[in-house]
């Protein structure tokens, strides 16, 4: 893939030229984040293309999206659970912004920029 491309997908071999334009995809739906817990940036989000029927899955390594997150790169194993942790990475679904300042906390940030992504078409 061309430097010059963000995303390719290799089933319809559409373009995606940078995160932007990825991201106000209209015929992009965001399907899931996948873990990596040896390397944290390494883990993959999941969209799925449905470009005219396509249906394709992209995975996209979490760190093609830093640039979306203001908070720091916390290490898994240095972040012990507490007790003033409301739990919500563990909730299915839920992407509230969360308070804490652990591992989870700025993919976090990340996912609910991607899910909240200005389109051209928002009022």
């Amino acid at each position: 893939m061309s430097k010059d491309v963000f995303k390719e997908c290799p089933a319809c071999g559409h373009i995606w030229p940078t995160m932007e334009i990825f991201l106000n995809d209209p015929e992009l739906r965001m399907a899931g984040y996948q873990a990596h817990f040896e390397d944290l940036t390494g883990g993959l989000f999941i969209f799925t293309h449905m470009h005219e029927g396509c249906g394709t899955s992209l995975g996209i390594p979490v760190r093609e999206f830093l640039s979306l997150s203001k908070n720091p790169i916390l290490s898994a194993r240095g972040v012990q659970p507490s007790s003033d942790c409301p739990g919500l990475c563990v909730r299915e679904g839920c992407l509230d912004s969360c308070p804490q300042k652990c591992e989870c906390n700025w993919v976090r940030e990340i996912l609910l920029k991607i899910k909240n992504w200005p389109s051209p078409t928002a009022a």
